[in-house]
């Protein structure tokens, strides 16, 4: 049993599909984009009501030292209900490499989702040199899945 690892690679995998030669670190961001107009609530003929959207991240980028497993806890599942704990090779806060620039790379899942859909592809994109960032979006995730407009 693979126990719901991220990092395996099945052997007829493409040649592109094998990690970099960067050991990949990984930081959990929490910010807020402040005044946003609160679509979900629109209503015709009124104003529109505002309100910060809280944005959570997660950031893979190139480290420095010698990976380790990293568990992404408390991920839900599709049903909104179910918690599972992945397993990758992500240094957590690990020490960036010093050599750039590292080009970025916006991963946005689908609806709905959430940052931990692709995490897969975050850890194997910064063993290669590239800064990956997931965001679960508002009222777009597994458990906080709002009008799709929002």
């Amino acid at each position: 049993m693979t126990g719901n690892r991220i990092d395996l690679q099945r052997p007829d995998a493409p040649e592109l599909a094998a990690r970099g030669p960067f050991a990949a670190g990984v930081r959990t961001l929490e910010l807020v984009n402040r005044d946003q107009i609160d679509v979900a609530n629109v209503e015709a003929g009124k104003p529109h009501p505002r309100k910060d959207r809280k944005l959570t991240l997660e950031a893979w980028y190139p480290a420095s030292g010698v990976e380790r497993e990293e568990q992404y806890r408390d991920v839900v599942l599709r049903d909104g209900r179910t918690r599972v704990t992945l397993k990758g090779k992500a240094i957590r806060g690990g020490e960036p490499v010093a050599a750039g620039p590292f080009p970025l790379v916006v991963i946005s899942h689908g609806y709905p989702g959430n940052r931990f859909l692709l995490s897969h592809l975050g850890e194997n994109l910064a063993t290669k040199g590239y800064v990956a960032v997931s965001i679960d979006h508002c009222d777009s995730t597994y458990d906080d899945k709002g009008p799709f407009g929002s």
